[in-house]
Formats: structure tokens, C-alpha cells, sequence
């Protein structure tokens, strides 16, 4: 088995983190996903149940076969082609109706079994994964949903229409404005200039999301620490982060994936580029958590000084607030990537540097310096 690629999320609670890797196998391709701890296999187990529940609540869409001997998944390696790909190649050419449309074919995905609707109502498992409830109480709502039926994960191959990578299935009701709006703004987050081409409010309009944007984003940033969380309240990713230092500004640091079989050079330069960035967006994370601050410090004051005014200034403080936590979520979500891309790029070094070729070359270069 020859290892393409490799992603290791040890950032997320040991309950969620896992290792997936491509490889090329005798069989072909195939799609591989490991617990990192002894306390993920559960989380394994469910993702290999989730495969026929999928198939129930979203026909015609299958999903990607899969197999858990206990140990590991393995997944099929579908060869079509994403949603994302398609999207990227619309806003390349600035074509903002087939955006649209595709769009609209993401949601008609999504929606595509009526028997899979109900009306939300709160659950324990819904307020413990995603926080405040109240927000959605009455709305339509999903009684199984794919909440991360990303455009990413979601592949066409021929007539057909597969799910893939889908770790996160709620089996209790969700609210379909979020589940949307989470698949919907994942897009935004990867592809660069989509928000120019057809800003999100007006793509959340075209789908017929109701509920405020700010209140799914608030809904997902507690989704977010869930994962990272573990149950006693502690959190890997928050001790690390913290401990990172600024260094330049993020600026071009992150580059098109290059395949596995490049050079050791190459994997630690992305690892270092990538680690550098994920510094800096620590930093300007930060730095926007200390303006909120000084932002609320400052209309506190206001507050006292010109009661008159009270109205006004409280409106203005709202507005800052969700401006600064929106942006604040966004950094975080760019963050999380460019670690997973300096984790891969580390993993590669590693697998490249510590390969028998690569030493044995290193021995060869050796001896050549030796006899010059």
C-alpha cells in the first residue's frame, strides 16, 4: 500500500480524533480514517452506521460505501466530480447564475425526501452539540440530517449523486435553516471570490433561509467547541493555540496541495509555511478578542455618560459585537485549516524522510561527497 495523502485531526476531543489517509492499494484507491485514541472507535463505529441511514433520508443521493473491520474505515474512492469542483470553475468564470444554480441543486439534495421533514422542536442532543434552542422552536426541520452535505462532500458520478466523508450525521432533529446555512456557508470559507461573485446573504435569500445569520453562526462556533472539546472541559487545540507566538503577516502563506511523492523538501517547507500562518491568525484572533473588549469596555462607558443616548449606543454595540464575532468565527475557521494543512505537510516530511529510499539516498549522497 503505497500512502497519497494523509490528514491528521488530533487537534478535536480524543473522542473525534481521527486519521485519514489515500492510498493506493492492490484493490485501487481507497480512503482510510483511524482513531488517533482508543476513545474514538465509537465515533468510528457510528460513522459506519450512518452510511444506510443516509441512503433512507436522502434518496435518490447514496452514500459512499464503507467498511469497519473494528479498527479502520474503508472507504470506496470516488473518481466523479464535487460540487466544490463545479463551483470553483463557476466563479472562475464569473458566472454567478450557474452559481446559483448549483446552489439551488445543493439544497434539492438536501430537501429531496419529504418524509425526512418535520417541525423542530429541542432535544438534550441538539442543546448539547449546537447550544440555544429557542431560536428555532416551530420551524421546519429534518428529522435525520447530513450536516456537513458540503459541496465539498457531495460528488456526482454519472446519473448518480454520493455523499462522502460524512462523520457528521445527526440522528435527532435539526433545524433546516441551519443545516442549510452550514452547507451553504462552508463554500464561502474554501473558495476565493465567491462572496464578490454572489455574496452569502443573497445566496442565503435564494435558498429560503429565514432564520438571522447570526444566530446559525453563533449555533455552529458551539457545534465547533463540541468537537474540540473534551468532557471535562478541557481542550488540546485551546492549550496549543495559546502557546503560539505571531510572527509576519499572513499573506500568500498557503499553496495549491502538492502530491506525496514530491521531494522531503518540499513537505517541510509547506509544514513550515503552514505553521507560520496558523501563528498568525492565532494572533489576529486575538487581537480581535481584545478590540471586543475594548469595544464593550468603551460603550459601557457610554452607557453611563450619555443616558440619553442609550438606545442608540446599545444598538451600535449589538452591531459591533456580531461584526466582531462573525470575523472572529472566520479567523478561527481559516485557523483550523491551516493547521490541518501543516499537520499533513509535517506527516509528509516524516513519511518521505523516513522512507528506506530517501535514506538510502542520503547514504549515496554521502559517499559522493566523500570522494569529491
Amino acid at each position: 500500500m503505497r500512502k497519497l495523502f494523509i490528514k491528521c485531526s488530533d487537534e478535536r476531543s480524543r473522542r473525534f480524533s481521527i486519521i485519514t489517509t489515500i492510498a493506493q492499494t492492490d484493490e485501487g484507491k481507497r480512503v482510510f480514517k483511524e482513531a488517533c485514541y482508543e476513545e474514538g472507535r465509537e465515533h468510528l463505529r457510528r460513522i459506519s452506521s450512518y452510511a444506510e441511514i443516509l441512503e433512507k433520508a436522502y434518496a435518490p443521493a447514496k452514500a459512499c460505501p464503507v467498511e469497519y473491520d473494528g479498527e479502520k474505515l474503508t472507504f470506496a474512492y470516488l473518481t466523479g466530480e464535487s460540487l466544490e469542483q463545479m463551483l470553483r470553475e463557476a466563479v472562475r468564470n464569473g458566472d454567478a447564475a450557474y452559481v446559483k444554480d448549483l446552489f439551488i441543486r445543493q439544497k434539492s439534495i438536501l430537501t429531496a425526501c419529504p418524509d425526512n421533514e418535520t417541525e423542530f422542536v429541542p432535544s438534550d442532543e441538539f442543546e448539547r452539540v449546537f447550544g440555544a434552542a429557542e431560536p428555532y422552536v416551530g420551524l421546519p426541520g429534518f428529522k435525520v440530517s447530513n450536516f456537513d452535505g458540503i459541496a465539498g462532500n457531495i460528488i456526482f458520478e454519472g446519473d448518480d449523486v454520493y455523499f462522502i466523508d460524512y462523520e457528521w450525521v445527526m440522528t435527532f432533529v435539526m433545524p433546516r435553516d441551519l443545516v442549510l446555512y452550514h452547507c451553504l456557508r462552508d463554500a464561502y470559507y474554501h473558495i476565493t471570490g465567491l462572496e464578490e461573485l454572489l455574496p452569502l446573504k443573497n445566496a442565503v435569500k435564494i435558498l429560503g433561509i429565514k432564520t438571522d445569520m447570526h444566530v446559525m453562526q453563533r449555533s455552529y462556533e458551539h457545534f465547533f467547541e463540541y468537537v474540540i472539546t473534551e468532557p471535562d472541559g478541557t481542550s488540546f487545540a485551546v492549550a496549543k493555540h495559546s502557546s503560539l507566538k505571531e510572527h509576519t503577516d499572513l499573506k500568500d502563506l498557503r499553496k495549491p496541495a502538492i502530491p506525496s511523492g514530491n521531494m522531503g523538501g518540499t513537505a517541510y517547507d509547506m509544514w513550515r509555511e503552514c505553521d507560520r500562518a496558523v501563528a498568525v491568525l492565532q494572533g489576529r484572533i486575538g487581537k480581535l478578542e481584545k478590540e471586543l473588549a475594548d469595544e464593550k469596555a468603551k460603550y459601557a462607558r457610554l452607557d453611563d455618560e450619555w443616558f440619553r443616548r442609550y438606545d442608540e449606543v446599545r444598538k451600535e454595540l449589538v452591531t459591533n459585537r456580531d461584526a466582531y464575532a462573525a470575523e472572529k468565527a472566520h479567523m478561527e475557521y481559516s485557523y483550523k485549516a491551516m493547521e490541518t494543512d501543516r499537520d499533513t505537510w509535517k506527516r509528509m516530511f516524516e513519511d518521505v524522510t523516513g522512507s528506506k529510499s530517501y535514506k538510502a539516498l542520503q547514504t549515496v549522497k554521502g559517499i559522493g561527497r566523500k570522494k569529491g
